[in-house]
């Protein structure tokens, strides 16, 4: 099942810009200069029908002519603009489609800790918290997501 409580619509159209790990094991995947997703867990990118390239894939050699560089891969891998963006309902994990049939899929194993972090245009911002939780954040004068537009007055707001 799909979370439909935050509307990432506002990624489609946008081409992944940057890919960046950092000696912490932390990885920024930038769209654009307003947009961008910070991952504190495991990702994957997913191609033709298996697994192209994983975080845990950065630096190892595996009888390759030199370690693989996953930030070059990623960029490589993933072409096109994204197609659809969607937060699955029990894992949290946060799933980016691309026009290359491609996919990026960041996956929280944590109960406790935050997994990712997605930023987006006014400043809006989607958290996934350890234990399968969202917080999310609404930039000023934005419109509401759909789920909020739905909801009855006496509902208590998401997040």
């Amino acid at each position: 099942m799909v979370d439909n409580r935050y509307d990432l619509g506002w990624l489609v159209g946008r081409t992944l810009a940057e890919v960046n790990g950092t000696e912490h094991g932390s990885w920024q995947f930038g769209f654009g200069p307003d947009a961008g997703v910070r991952a504190d867990c495991p990702w994957r990118v997913i191609r033709d029908g298996g697994i192209a390239l994983s975080s845990e894939d950065h630096g190892h050699q595996y009888g390759l002519p030199a370690p693989v560089d996953a930030e070059a891969e990623c960029r490589r891998l993933i072409g096109g603009a994204v197609v659809a963006a969607e937060v699955r309902d029990e894992t949290r994990d946060l799933v980016i489609r691309f026009a290359s049939a491609t996919r990026l899929e960041l996956v929280p194993l944590s109960s406790g800790y935050e997994s990712w972090q997605l930023g987006g245009p006014g400043g809006s911002l989607v958290v996934a918290q350890g234990g399968g939780q969202l917080a999310i954040w609404h930039a000023l004068n934005a419109e509401p997501c759909a789920a909020e537009r739905s909801r009855k007055p006496t509902e208590r707001p998401l997040g």
